[in-house]
């Protein structure tokens, strides 16, 4: 990963790319649909493919020799299966050929005050990744108040997992991403600890604001309009 430039907008077309998970995990998403995404994330040289798990051998094929990733995510806007099905879905994404998995946490563990399980989970998962790279897409949406997501951000920390979204950007909790939000989950962080920004991140400004506020990674569906400094659709991830 190239590394964040003092301003983003000094960034190069090649920096920016690398700064950006091109995202299509629609559940109603076509072979061809799902290969012109792939394709597209390998002609802007974007940091990765983000795809649903059913494709990641697909995604892996048309990758090959390229240096663009495959990530995958699970327990996408729900996050409620058990630990030992979460362990088992981030084997299978290791088995399937991905790179990276995202993967939601268990917050209604959060918001009943099961810390320990919240903190746990995540440890569990860490260890399981057996060092590849694992995000927990944090849903700041069902926390309300800052000390909430201060805490959230820390249990998740303290578990050792290596990246922290501050959303999935889909479902009840998946907020857009802002850049006070992301400044928070930077400053809460460990200063080793990666943060991905997901929601809504829709146009090069937008872009450029989460990168200057502590992003490494954006993930979006609009990564070739913020490449061409246009604006992908709000309705999009």
């Amino acid at each position: 990963m190239i590394a964040i430039q003092a301003d983003a907008r000094t960034m190069s077309q090649e920096q920016l790319a690398a700064c950006i998970q091109y995202t299509n995990v629609k559940p109603n998403l076509t072979r061809p649909e799902l290969i012109k995404h792939v394709e597209t994330a390998a002609a802007h040289g974007f940091d990765a493919a983000m795809v649903a798990m059913c494709w990641v051998p697909l995604a892996r094929e048309i990758l090959r020799g390229t240096p663009v990733k495959v990530a995958t995510c699970f327990g996408l806007a729900l996050g409620n299966e058990s630990l030992h099905a979460k362990i088992m879905l981030t084997r299978e994404c290791w088995a399937l050929g991905a790179d990276q998995v995202d993967y939601e946490p268990n917050m209604g563990f959060y918001n009943s005050g099961m810390y320990d399980e919240f903190r746990g989970e995540a440890a569990a998962l860490t260890a399981a990744a057996e060092g590849r790279v694992i995000k927990a897409m944090l849903e700041f949406g069902y926390l309300k108040t800052e000390e909430d997501k201060v805490r959230a951000v820390t249990l998740l920390d303290e578990g050792g997992l290596p990246w922290i979204k501050n959303s999935s950007g889909w479902g009840e909790g998946g907020i857009p991403a802002t850049v006070e939000d992301i400044r928070l989950l930077r400053a809460t962080a460990r200063p080793q600890t990666h943060v991905k920004a997901s929601g809504k991140v829709n146009t090069y400004e937008r872009a450029v604001e989460i990168l200057n506020a502590g992003a490494e990674l954006i993930g979006t569906s609009s990564g070739p309009q913020i490449m061409q400094r246009g604006e992908g659709s709000i309705s999009n991830y």
